[in-house]
């Protein structure tokens, strides 16, 4: 079916703070209305352009009366993006089958909603729903379209309405007219209502199945009658939890009745001495808390007495009450009088303490409670006043105390910080009595405000607090606050600023104008002047909340004062000074701009173009302008003035400028092979372009137009000049030519010398020159020690002596050659030159025997103290940890010579070693050997145990043999034996042989036993 044009979206998407306050007055509709969240207004849909896609198809269906599922072709779709930033409303509309395929455009998440059109028949049925079975936004299921799932199928059925209703009677069955029943979907949606007529009927249409609150109400300003509460069966007062039922789909519902008591309570009203009634006055119900003995207040306000100056209160027999009026509201929201009156509360009692108890009766059931309220003196223009700033310690706030009158009040401030602890009390901080306050680290996490008073003869003194700012918790911007366009009559004002950052999430932010400090409008970043504004200063605040934690922040800029009209800048023709040369400075000389203070901005031109980033009151002259005209335009600007710009006359055309060009000089030796370096000094004004030129005796080298130069044989005997000619656009060439060279000299062949000997005190260094050339080439030598020459240390050879220990030693070798540059050229240094030990021949003494002591005696080393260390030596080999003065000898000394090898060691001296003379060869050592001995039982069965004693030195190796009455019993080699029969009647003895590698084997026979019995 042809898809009809929508006047307007079925929801309009608010971008940056107005969404965020649209979403903000959502909610707040929402918990009135028992709203979740809000549904597009209904609408017929609108086309979507080009098929990009990404789609989401499915079927809308619904119920009809008899309860079967059926298409809707009358529906319409609409799918809303979930990005903030995507602002396209994407509509659908279905087939006669209630197929529908809708082109997104683009992947991403979005939500799906499903209505029928206003004009068809299922529009008076069927309700509206978000997929997937969602009464409202809030609970929609979000739908993801992507590049691997372009296509996503979301079936949505309407649900169909069902009706109530019912009768509304009096607690003694009188039917009440007028009263409002409505029906509001606890989950979001839409709510059904009607009013009873004169029979106390009512019917409820199109409500919207599901779980609802139903509620039987008198409009807001009556009085007469108690709501009531339809849970599905019953009514009640109880307004919270929602006690409703859930309604099915389609049916009519007629037994929804109601039966209203009537309401108890008091009227307070406020009037003056003439009786007549006082509007806008802040009233207070103290209700005497029995539990707590406390006189409780309402938790909510400010609460204000209404045109007649009365408000109503509801009641409960038995309790008490107390009731107060204060004039002390101030600001848009209070009544524009011109008289204030004093605090009274009922009957006539100057505080709340000494006010007339009223105890509810059970009747009467309402009566009114009137107070006069005495004139207090005239009233003060008052406004809230506004914070800006960041709340952190540290960082400074200022208020703006808003419009007060009339002319001639005096205000005082006071800066202090709301204690919540104590009932809000405000709590004055000392000393901080300024327009502007800075947070200290003992204010941190409290609730910043600032307090205004205002005084003036005759009237009475009034105070107005700010909000309270939390100290540590406020929210920067990235840039600040400021006001764009020109306050004049018909101009708009854009509030500009950067990014909110630092803080936690945003609930919402806005803005709010003041005119001359009177509220103006809320809301918009954007405020147009009117010819009323004309001579006033124009405001705004832009104001954020945070939640988690909760915290506010105000920041605010002001223009003005508002002008009728754009006035007009007095503008002479600026004058240009100084010389048109490139390199020179230009001045412009604006003028006198007026009225003062003008801002100028200036612009330079070259040939009628503007010169980038030409924008000072000076300029200097660039090659760019060689042969143009420069001019300059100078722009006045001033707030509510006519921006005005003026040009200058052009100047003559610019002339090349004259370079800085000094002499170029040449560095480096003058010697074949080395490089030259053209040295050209500062040229400018830079950047200068330079080229180079060398010349061999004043005739150019061809080739040789870098900044260096390598001098060859063939500059041997000549000398070098070098041409250095800078250029740059605008300015004329200039050239530079160096000094000359001396004449270049050949260049020697030179090795580097080598040094071979022993870095030791007495020992004969030798230098070795290598190979100079060309032949023949005269060399020098000279020694250094430690880089210090040695006096006639010139030869070729050096003997070390005492002086040089601790040295390192150096030859240079210098070579000359008639024409050519002399060279020198030095070796490597040698090692420290070390000192030379006195050292002794070590002997050995002890008998050189197996199991003996050997000791080394080292002779006397000097100079001392000297480091002695020994090594033991066997037959010339190292033994392995006998490096002591001492040594044991051992059975592998046996039949071997041993030596002793002593080391000197010294800091600053070679180390020197001296190896004793050899002893004669070890002889074999004589083993310790105990007689052995016998133990255990001597009878037959039993074990004999031989227990040899302790031989030595350990370990020695022992064997053994049993001996039956002196014959060796075959087999008892062991050092025990069991005895047998055999045994009987004879003795027993063991003999213990000791073996040990370079000892002299030893055997020992124990004493025999008994005879074995």
């Amino acid at each position: 079916m042809p898809t009809p044009v929508l006047a307007e979206p079925p929801a309009t998407r608010a971008s940056g703070v107005r969404r965020l306050l649209v979403l903000a007055l959502t909610a707040v509709v929402g918990v009135v209305l028992g709203l979740a969240s809000a549904t597009p207004a209904q609408a017929a849909p609108q086309a979507v352009a080009a098929a990009s896609g990404y789609t989401i198809t499915g079927v809308v269906t619904g119920r009809d009366a008899s309860g079967a599922t059926v298409p809707m072709p009358d529906a319409y779709l609409y799918a809303q993006p979930k990005d903030w930033n995507d602002d396209r409303d994407i509509f659908g509309d279905v087939d006669a089958s209630g197929r529908f395929s809708i082109d997104v455009g683009t992947p991403g998440e979005y939500t799906l909603y499903a209505n029928c059109l206003p004009s068809a028949p299922c529009a008076a049925t069927h309700a509206s729903q978000y997929y997937d079975m969602a009464p409202g936004l809030g609970e929609a299921k979000t739908i993801v379209v992507s590049a691997t799932t372009p296509t996503v199928t979301a079936n949505v059925r309407l649900p169909r309405y069902a009706t109530v209703k019912g009768k509304v009677t009096s607690d003694t069955g009188a039917p009440i007219a007028g009263i409002t029943v409505e029906s509001v979907p606890t989950s979001g949606g839409y709510p059904a209502t009607a009013t009873t007529d004169a029979t106390g009927a009512y019917t409820l249409t199109k409500v919207e199945p599901g779980k609802v609150a139903i509620t039987a109400r008198e409009d807001w300003d009556k009085h007469n009658w108690n709501a009531e509460y339809w849970n599905g069966t019953a009514t009640s007062t109880t307004e919270y939890p929602y006690p409703g039922p859930v309604l099915p789909e389609g049916p009519t519902v007629t037994t929804a009745n109601f039966q209203l008591s009537p309401t108890l309570g008091f009227y307070g009203e406020a009037v003056d001495s003439a009786g007549a009634p006082i509007q806008g006055v802040r009233w207070t119900v103290f209700t005497h808390n029995e539990a707590t003995g406390a006189w409780d207040t309402p938790q909510y306000g400010p609460l204000l007495t209404d045109d007649a100056g009365k408000f109503f209160w509801d009641t409960e027999v038995g309790g008490r009450y107390k009731v107060c009026f204060y004039d002390d509201q101030y600001g848009p929201e209070a009544p524009n009088r011109t008289t204030r009156y004093a605090s009274r509360c009922w009957d006539n009692a100057a505080t709340s303490d000494s006010a007339t108890i009223l105890t509810q009766p059970t009747s009467p059931q309402q009566r009114t409670l009137r107070v006069m309220l005495p004139v207090a003196g005239k009233s003060l223009t008052a406004s809230e006043p506004w914070v800006s700033g960041l709340a952190q310690v540290g960082s400074p706030l200022t208020v703006q105390p808003g419009a007060w009158g009339p002319s001639g009040v005096a205000l005082t401030y006071q800066w202090g910080w709301w204690d919540s602890s104590n009932g809000w009390t405000y709590v004055p901080i000392a000393g901080a009595t300024g327009t502007s306050y800075t947070p200290t680290s003992d204010v941190a996490g409290k609730a910043i405000a600032v307090r205004v008073t205002g005084t003036l003869s005759g009237y009475v003194t009034t105070s107005m607090h700010s909000i309270g700012y939390a100290v540590g918790s406020g929210v920067a911007l990235t840039s600040p606050l400021q006001l764009s366009g020109q306050p004049v009559v018909g101009q708009v004002l854009t509030a500009n600023h950067g990014t909110p950052v630092g803080g936690a999430a945003i609930d919402y932010s806005g803005y709010e104008w003041r005119v001359d400090g009177a509220q103006s409008s809320w809301g918009n970043k954007t405020f147009t002047l009117t010819s009323d504004m004309v001579g006033k200063k124009i405001s705004v605040r832009y104001y954020i909340r945070t939640t988690s934690p909760n915290s506010d922040t105000s920041y605010v800029a002001t223009v003005g004062p508002v002008a009728a009209t754009f006035g007009t800048l007095t503008a002479p023709t600026p004058t240009i000074t100084g010389t048109a040369t490139v390199g020179s400075v230009l001045t412009a000389t604006p003028g006198t701009w007026g009225p003062a203070p003008v801002t100028l901005a200036y612009q330079w031109k070259r040939a009628g173009v503007a010169i980038p980033g030409a924008t000072a009151s000076t300029y200097t002259l660039t090659g760019s302008d060689y042969a143009k005209a420069i001019t300059v335009t100078v722009t006045g600007t001033k707030s509510a003035y006519t921006t005005v710009a003026k040009t200058s006359a052009a100047t003559a055309a610019v002339a090349a400028g004259t370079l800085t060009a000094p002499t170029p000089t040449i560095s480096g030796s003058r010697t074949v092979g080395v490089t030259l370096t053209a040295v050209p000094g500062t040229w400018g004004p830079a950047p200068v372009t330079l080229a180079y030129q060398w010349f061999r005796s004043g005739v150019a080298i061809t080739g040789a137009t870098a900044s260096t130069y390598k001098l060859t044989t063939t500059d041997q005997g000549k000398t070098l000049t070098v041409r250095v000619t800078g250029t740059k656009t605008g300015y004329s060439a200039v050239a530079k030519t160096s000094v000359a060279t001396t004449t270049v000299l050949g260049a020697l062949t030179a090795p580097t010398p080598t040094v071979t000997g022993t870095a030791r005190v007495g020992s004969t260094l030798t230098g070795t020159a290598g190979t100079w050339g060309p032949a023949p080439v005269t060399l020098a030598y000279q020694w250094f020690r430690s880089g210090v020459a040695i006096t006639g240390a010139t030869a070729s050879t050096y003997k070390l002596t005492t002086t040089d220990m601790g040295a390192t030693l150096t030859l240079r070798v210098t070579g000359t050659k008639s024409g050519y540059t002399t060279v020198a050229k030095t070796s490597t240094a040698t090692a420290t030159v070390l000192g030379v030990l006195t050292t002794a021949t070590p002997t050995i003494s002890g008998t050189v025997k197996a199991g003996s002591t050997l000791t080394a005696t080292a002779g006397t080393w000097g100079p001392a103290p000297v480091t002695l260390s020994y090594q033991w030596n066997r037959a010339g080999v190292a033994i392995t940890g006998a490096t002591a003065s001492t040594y044991v000898l051992t059975g592998s000394d046996t039949g071997k010579a041993i030596t002793v090898t002593v080391t000197g060691r010294k800091t600053g001296y070679a180390a020197a070693a001296k190896v004793s003379a050899a002893t004669a060869a070890v002889v074999a050592g004589t083993l310790t050997a105990p007689t052995p001995t016998i133990s255990g039982t001597k009878a037959v069965g039993s074990t004999l145990t031989a227990v040899p004693g302790t031989w030595g030195p350990a370990p020695v190796t022992l064997a053994y043999q049993w001996y039956r009455s002196g014959v060796a019993i075959t087999g008892a080699t062991s050092s025990t034996f069991a005895l047998t029969t055999t045994d009987k009647g004879k003795t027993l003895t063991v003999r213990v042989t000791g073996s040990k590698t370079g000892y002299t084997s030893v055997a020992r026979t124990s004493a025999a036993t008994t005879a074995i019995p």
